[in-house]
């Protein structure tokens, strides 16, 4: 094979999540994507990273929000803040998860299409962060969960914003299937939507090729989900035993947000102060363990997201390890599983195509998945960015 205007990145292995291997030591990149992975530099590349460490792919976040801080409080006002001083905040966050190692990430809405326009700057250069997959904004209906500035209530005007999200440049579309735990509207079982307007979202939003993502703990509002066939199912941290059933059967993956809830940078930090917040914070701590136990037993995808703890996706990773996962899986869902569930297919693995997106790390990976979080470099299309 002929190689031409090459970059060759040397490394002591390279670790394939989709496999479980390591194999290759050296990684060769064109036009910020891989060509190959092997075991020598061809005599027409250019070595531009030499290094002992060990190579894995970029981490994907498969659930955040640029602009929000858990630990500061009040994330539904966080949201309503001048759009100026959102960014702001968004560009800070952002570079925090580039340099931890994320380089692909899932946006779960924001509000003034915040979310979109960050997409696009990043796209085209002018703002460093992970490559970013927006929502353009979610969906939640009067005094549900997460309503900050807008609402969308009835499946006309469901089907209405989701187009124009749509048009707006949205990867996806989300909403709210439940409660949550950072503000007092509903709980983590119960369902905002009607069965109508959950079944008109995912109508919708497959008909126009965006997968759909649900805020959903458990209870009815899950299990309407589930049953209206939405692609991830988003926290998950109150599931039945028939909702793991429904989701062995099917092919949805569930994606776990732990730091968030268990950290004392997370909701503790912020909203110490809300007898509500922190009731819904210790119902959802207690609850979690047991669901994750028990879904990690069974034959369903997972994938992990920080939920906003920026910097923190390898901390994702010792959760899941915690609750039962081996570290192959556990790897995998900030990896090639995290992609699938964000609906990426040059992310996430180290094949040629791929983007050349590569955490460098000082041990085997699932030797020592701690290792995950001591970045030594991070490499994002080909180029050293941290």
């Amino acid at each position: 094979m002929t190689y031409h205007r090459m970059r060759a990145i040397r490394t002591s292995g390279v670790y394939h999540p989709d496999r479980e291997v390591v194999e290759g030591t050296v990684i060769l990149v064109e036009d910020g994507r891989v060509v190959d992975v092997r075991d020598d530099v061809p005599n027409d590349a250019t070595l531009v990273h030499d290094s002992d460490s060990y190579a894995l792919p970029g981490l994907v976040d498969a659930h955040s929000h640029a602009p929000i801080r858990p630990g500061e409080g009040d994330q539904l006002g966080q949201m309503r803040a001048n759009p100026v001083e959102q960014t702001v905040r968004a560009v800070e966050n952002l570079r925090r998860d580039l340099e931890a190692g994320t380089t692909t990430m899932r946006l779960m809405g924001c509000e003034h299409g915040l979310d979109v326009h960050l997409a696009t700057l990043e796209r085209d250069g002018s703002l460093v962060s992970p490559r970013l997959l927006p929502t353009g904004g979610h969906l939640t209906p009067t005094a549900g969960h997460g309503m900050a500035l807008t609402a969308t209530d009835g499946p006309e005007a469901i089907r209405r914003r989701i187009r124009e999200h749509v048009a707006a440049g949205a990867h996806h579309v989300k909403y709210f299937a439940t409660g949550g735990v950072s503000s007092a509207e509903g709980s983590l079982d119960e369902a905002p939507y009607s069965t109508a307007e959950v079944e008109a979202i995912v109508d919708e939003a497959h008909r126009h090729g965006r997968h759909v993502a649900t805020h959903a703990h458990g209870g009815t509002g899950a299990r309407q989900a589930i049953d209206a066939g939405v692609d991830t199912i988003e926290h998950g941290a109150a599931l039945s035993t028939d909702d793991l059933d429904a989701l062995e059967a099917g092919e949805s993956h569930v994606v776990g947000t732990f730091t968030i809830l268990h950290s004392a940078e997370g909701i503790e930090a912020g909203d110490a102060d809300s007898p509500a917040v922190m009731a819904n914070l210790e119902a959802a701590r207690e609850r979690e363990r047991e669901t994750w136990t028990a879904l990690l037993d069974r034959d369903v995808d997972v994938a992990l997201g920080t939920d906003s703890m920026h910097g923190h996706l390898p901390g994702e990773v010792d959760h899941l390890l915690s609750r039962g996962a081996s570290p192959e899986r556990a790897i995998r869902a900030v990896t090639t599983e995290a992609a699938r569930a964000a609906r990426v297919v040059d992310a996430g693995h180290l094949s040629p195509g791929a983007h050349a997106d590569v955490l460098l790390v000082a041990d085997p990976p699932v030797d020592r998945p701690a290792t995950l979080a001591e970045p030594r470099a991070v490499v994002k299309g080909g180029e050293v960015v941290a």
